[in-house]
């Protein structure tokens, strides 16, 4: 097997983890949700055992992206970002949200190349916010919070 095979079968697989990740995430939100349905239609009213909400979308909510489109759907508004690594840098803090990105794992992961220059990352991090609040998402833009070389979409 050549470099460049091996090279290639180590981004798909990497592509691979990303979707199986994101599927289950997506799974268990699902069932998050299937849950508080069924507790409503239940007679609980959505509420929990010490009768507060129990409804998880409103705890915590994720940006739906779309690969397709290149867009983000968050609190019922549609952003298309336009630009592939705009809008891949966003899904990279977007699939461990509330987790700590650093700048090596985001080159590595956006850029596939460990060695890209920290302006880089600062800037397209600071193009995404603006994207997003030019597109009427400003809390979704304050989310996106960086510290010491790393990034997080604190939601």
């Amino acid at each position: 097997m050549t470099y460049e095979e091996a090279r290639k079968l180590d981004v798909l697989a990497k592509q691979l983890t990303e979707n199986l990740m994101t599927a289950a995430i997506c799974a268990q939100e699902m069932c998050t949700v299937a849950r508080t349905l069924d507790g409503a239609a239940g007679g609980s009213g959505g509420r929990g055992v010490n009768g507060s909400a129990s409804n998880p979308m409103h705890q915590r909510q994720r940006p739906l992206l779309d690969e397709s489109t290149l867009s983000v759907m968050w609190k019922g508004k549609t952003l298309h970002l336009g630009q592939t690594l705009t809008f891949q840098v966003l899904t990279r803090l977007a699939r461990r949200p509330n987790q700590y990105v650093t700048h090596e794992d985001l080159a590595r992961d956006v850029w596939e190349n460990e060695e890209l220059a920290t302006a880089t990352i600062r800037s397209m991090i600071r193009d995404l916010r603006t994207k997003l609040r030019d597109g009427g998402m400003m809390d979704l833009a304050v989310a996106i919070r960086g510290h010491n070389g790393r990034y997080i979409l604190e939601l």
